[in-house]
Formats: structure tokens, C-alpha cells, sequence
């Protein structure tokens, strides 16, 4: 009963900036790679994952939703960043702020020719029904002949894994989104890792660790053909 009272009485969370700031930086690992590169001025840091989408981007406006794009701006000044958290205008004025994605074809004055999403916790607690759907609305902001880059963590989508394929589950739906959406698979990644004994014979049960750039990679074109990929 204590408890119940508890959770009953908790106050409702402060919509001031600091608490604002610090549940957005929480779930953004790469905020901290902005924050690194504003104290250097010659030498920046990129993760691995996101420079091999750049070396892959075509001309033309790139944009990065809800991926902490911002902080690639000095690498490649390209790039237009739209994120669904207000706080960020407050540190970062050029972001389009959209806080419905039914929002972004009003909120962006142009549509891209690269889109990248990296693991956003945006698109967290789905099934793959539900990723289809967000990817039609992304859609709506696309040139024909977009380059797509779509990653996330399989940890975070509904399924039911004591008797689902996993890898042959999110293949078949990565390649189901020609039909339905003309989003036509061009490379992929999907990494489960394979849990192994240990000199006791027991198994590491924690799960997949990649958190930053998600361990379910889907490179699309939309209305297009794929590319030949720059490693």
C-alpha cells in the first residue's frame, strides 16, 4: 500500500530546462560527441557507423532526425537536423523542431535526398507493423531516389522470440517495404550476437550491446535503385 501511495503521490516531472535537458541527453549517447567537439577546434570526433552513412550520402540535403545530427555539422555542414525534443533549439537554434512525425513534411521547407535515422529511442516499444508506418510518414519529406539509413536495436521491438526467426523476421520485413512503401533494400546489417559458455559452461545473459547505433541496420532507396556501397 506504501507503495501504491507512492507512485500515486509522485509529483508530475518539471518541465524546467535542466530536467528537460538532462532526460534528452540521457538517451542520446551522441550528444556527447557534440559537447567533445565544441571544446576542439582541429580535431573532431565521429562514430564509425555514422561516417560510413556519410561516405555513402549522396549530393544533395541530408538530414538526420532524431539522431543528434547536429554534432556532424563541422565534419559534413551539409546536413539538416530535425529532432522532436523542443530543448534542443535552446543549444542548437538551426534544428527543425517536429514533435509529431506526422509533422515533418510541414515542418521541413524541403524534402532530402539522404535520410538518416540512427537507433532514436523514438522508435522504441513497436512492432515491425509499426516501423512500416513510420517509415511512410518519413517518406513524405524524400525526393525520389533518397538514400534511406534506418538502424535500431531488436530489444526494443515487440515480437514474440521463443518462436520467431529473429533474423529471418526483420530481413523479410526489411524486404517487404519495396511492395509497400517503394523503399527498395540496398545493404544490411543484422547483428545478433552469439552467446557462448564460459569456462563454467554458463551464458552471458545480458542483452545485445550495441546501444548507440543499434544492431539492426537497413539501407533503402526510395522510389530508386540501390547504390553501390562505399565501405
Amino acid at each position: 500500500m506504501k507503495l501504491i501511495d507512492s507512485i500515486r503521490d509522485n509529483p508530475a516531472v518539471k518541465k524546467d530546462w535542466k530536467t528537460q535537458y538532462r532526460r534528452y541527453r540521457a538517451g542520446r549517447l551522441k550528444h556527447q560527441y557534440w559537447l567533445w567537439n565544441r571544446k576542439s577546434a582541429d580535431q573532431y570526433m565521429i562514430d564509425e557507423y555514422d561516417y560510413k552513412i556519410l561516405k555513402n550520402c549522396q549530393a544533395g540535403n541530408t538530414l538526420f532526425f532524431n539522431s543528434s545530427g547536429y554534432y556532424l555539422k563541422d565534419i559534413f555542414n551539409e546536413i539538416i537536423v530535425a529532432e522532436q525534443f523542443p530543448v534542443v533549439a535552446t543549444f542548437y537554434p538551426e534544428a527543425y523542431i517536429c514533435k509529431d512525425r506526422e509533422d515533418l513534411p510541414n515542418v521541413l521547407p524541403m524534402k532530402v535526398d539522404n535520410f538518416a535515422l540512427v537507433n532514436s529511442r523514438n522508435e522504441l516499444w513497436t512492432d515491425v507493423d509499426g516501423l512500416t508506418e513510420y517509415l511512410s510518414l518519413y517518406t513524405k519529406v524524400m525526393n525520389p531516389g533518397c538514400r534511406v539509413f534506418y538502424s535500431f536495436r531488436d530489444t526494443q521491438i515487440f515480437v514474440n522470440r521463443m518462436t520467431t526467426d529473429l533474423e529471418a523476421h526483420f530481413f523479410n520485413w526489411a524486404c517487404s517495404l519495396e511492395q509497400k512503401l517503394d523503399l527498395k533494400l540496398s545493404w544490411h546489417d543484422i547483428d545478433f550476437k552469439k552467446k557462448l559458455p564460459d569456462a563454467n559452461g554458463e551464458y552471458d545473459l545480458s542483452e545485445n550491446p550495441d546501444t548507440t547505433n543499434g544492431n539492426l541496420k537497413f539501407w533503402f532507396v526510395y522510389k530508386g535503385n540501390p547504390w553501390k556501397i562505399v565501405k
